[in-house]
């Protein structure tokens, strides 16, 4: 996480998850414990989306729903399938995809949408969508040419 420039919030959620995973491998019975908190987690959906072009903490997403860590990361995850941190992650690329089909170049994109640097960009968006953010706008450029 370190070597791919993952923020705080990434390294911060993976070290809970680590602890959440030892509980449920080693302690009492996890799933029923994990509490449903609709609302917190849909609020927390806002406020990632709200701010996925700032730096985002944990901390801030917990005081906002008004959650600790642990139940946000267990609930949130339960409830949408995936961290915040990678919701976060997801929010940003879908913008960035936007940006890009404008003919954006993606420096800029990554900028736009709270990327670290255009590297930590190109290395999610490529693993998320499959190609690198370059060759996704040339797609849309060269359908516009066609297009015309």
């Amino acid at each position: 996480m370190i070597m791919n420039g993952v923020g705080e919030f990434g390294k911060e959620e993976g070290l809970l998850f680590l602890v959440s995973t030892l509980i449920q491998n080693y302690g009492q019975p996890f799933e029923s414990c994990i509490p449903e908190c609709r609302q917190e987690i849909e609020n927390a959906c806002k406020f990632i989306e709200r701010h996925f072009t700032e730096r985002i903490y944990l901390d801030q997403i917990c005081r906002c729903v008004g959650l600790s860590k642990s139940t946000l990361l267990r609930a949130f995850t339960k409830s949408k399938g995936v961290t915040p941190y990678r919701y976060l992650e997801t929010v940003r690329i879908n913008e960035a995809k936007k940006l890009l089909q404008k003919g954006i170049p993606p420096l800029e994109a990554a900028i736009l949408t709270g990327f670290s640097d255009q590297s930590h960009f190109t290395n999610y968006f490529s693993s998320f969508i499959g190609l690198a953010p370059g060759v996704y706008r040339d797609i849309f450029s060269e359908k516009d040419k066609d297009g015309e």
